[in-house]
């Protein structure tokens, strides 16, 4: 069984990242990185399939999990993954953090998972309306 969940988003993928960034802004997040691992792998020579990883937070939020334990640092800030299925549907990826956090921090892990799970749906949300509004247009 898999440690991840999957948002299936009837969107393409780069859709699905803008969407996810301005969910983010929308929420007072900090964006840290956009990891373009296609891009990269292209300037390396080597043909990758579509695939971002968001790497972002809430410092107030990262300090409670630090207070509690140091060596969580590894663990944060949190990240959400988009994989291209083909040119019109993408994934958004999630690891629920109580498999990262473990049983004494499950509090913590909930609610970061939490948030990582409506920043996924909220996400597919915009990049449907927004391919809706897309196809609409289209003559």
């Amino acid at each position: 069984m898999s440690p991840y969940e999957l948002v299936e988003v009837e969107a393409p993928g780069d859709a699905v990242v803008a969407a996810l960034r301005e969910r983010l802004r929308s929420r007072g997040l900090t964006e840290y990185a956009v990891v373009d691992h296609g891009h990269d792998m292209a300037a390396a020579g080597v043909t990758g399939p579509p695939a971002w990883t968001l790497v972002f937070g809430n410092p107030t939020a990262g300090a409670a999990l630090l207070q509690r334990e140091l060596s969580a640092a590894v663990d944060i800030p949190l990240r959400l993954a988009v994989v291209g299925r083909d040119a019109v549907r993408s994934a958004i990826v999630i690891r629920p953090m109580g498999t990262l956090l473990g049983e004494e921090h499950a509090d913590l892990a909930d609610r970061f998972t939490a948030v990582l799970r409506a920043l996924a749906d909220e996400a597919r949300a915009e990049a449907r309306r927004d391919e809706d509004r897309g196809s609409a247009s289209a003559p």
